[in-house]
């Protein structure tokens, strides 16, 4: 167990830790097992049927994080990896990258997902992430402008770059069972709907960006 949830777990009250016990499909199972070690460090007992329903629980928690996570595809139910724990990281969620990679580019999808890493232990491959956004989004320009793509096109070329975004950086320095809180989306919406309005703008003023 990671030292972390253990330090996290000495510095709680003994309510706040039964609380996390009792309400342990809320947490992460990493804080619900130092919760348990911390209170018995503290005296409290568990009863051996205690002790099995709570590591049978946590296991079934670990195995819907791996169902859900290794599902692809078109199959993309990730929302068995959302978890309230306040311990548990904060991401952009697979689905919001995925369509705002198709409403407003790779590009933009691929900041959201480098936002997402720079909160773990890979923070320099945001660098790169942000890289492979740029240079899909710009192959899709090129294409665009000269094949004269539709938006229809356009779109699942979004879904692609987003699909594979997630396999090159999501499921290898996030981790594809990891489970974390959806961070809310309003800012990056609000900026994708004003930088989509300034671009219409344009286009319909000179007839060219």
């Amino acid at each position: 167990m990671d030292d972390n949830f253990k330090f996290r777990a000495s510095m709680r009250s003994d309510d706040e830790l039964r609380e996390r016990v009792d309400n342990r499909e809320k947490y992460l199972p990493e804080t619900v097992e130092a919760s348990v070690e911390e209170l018995k460090i503290r005296g409290f007992e568990f009863s051996e049927d205690e002790d099995r329903v709570i590591a049978e629980d946590m296991q079934a928690r670990r195995d819907i994080a791996a169902a859900n996570g290794n599902s692809g595809g078109f199959n993309r139910i990730d929302k068995g990896l959302y978890i309230e724990d306040p311990d548990a990281p904060e991401y952009y969620t697979k689905r919001i990258i995925v369509i705002f990679s198709m409403l407003f580019s790779v590009l933009f999808g691929s900041i959201l997902m480098a936002i997402n890493l720079s909160k773990t232990q890979n923070a320099a491959k945001a660098v790169l992430v942000v890289l492979y956004g740029f240079a899909f989004t710009a192959v899709v320009a090129i294409i665009a402008a000269n094949y004269n793509i539709n938006t229809g096109i356009a779109i699942i070329s979004g879904y692609i770059g987003a699909y594979t975004m997630e396999l090159l950086f999501w499921n290898r320095y996030i981790g594809a069972t990891t489970l974390y809180r959806p961070k809310p989306f309003w800012i990056p919406l609000i900026i994708g709907l004003a930088f989509s309005a300034a671009l219409i703008y344009l286009i319909i003023k000179y007839g060219k960006v």
